[in-house]
């Protein structure tokens, strides 16, 4: 298909499966969306969430292997608030208020 705009793309990510993707940002996208991914490259900089087991580095030749094991529930996967509760900003306000 053609580029795709944000949303879209987002839109397609949110009714998936799962994500295969060599795009650094859209591993990270996949996660907020609840969606695991395969990485086809042969390291990430989001390291947090191949090593959770969420997202998973893959050669060419092993995507459909990796794509079995994710749908068979075969990968364990550590991912509850690998990037905090979300509520950081109450926090921060509640530190500045008590000062």
């Amino acid at each position: 298909i053609e580029p795709l705009d944000y949303l879209s793309m987002m839109g397609l990510v949110q009714k998936s499966l799962l994500v295969i993707t060599d795009s650094g940002g859209l591993q990270k996208e996949a996660y907020f969306a609840g969606k695991r991914a395969i990485v086809v490259m042969p390291d990430t900089g989001w390291r947090e969430l191949t090593d959770a087991g969420w997202n998973i580095l893959s050669k060419g030749d092993e995507i459909k292997d990796k794509m079995d094991c994710i749908i068979k529930n075969e990968i364990d996967s550590k991912t509850e608030n690998i990037y905090g509760d979300g509520k950081a900003g109450e926090k921060i306000a509640g530190l500045i208020k008590a000062y």
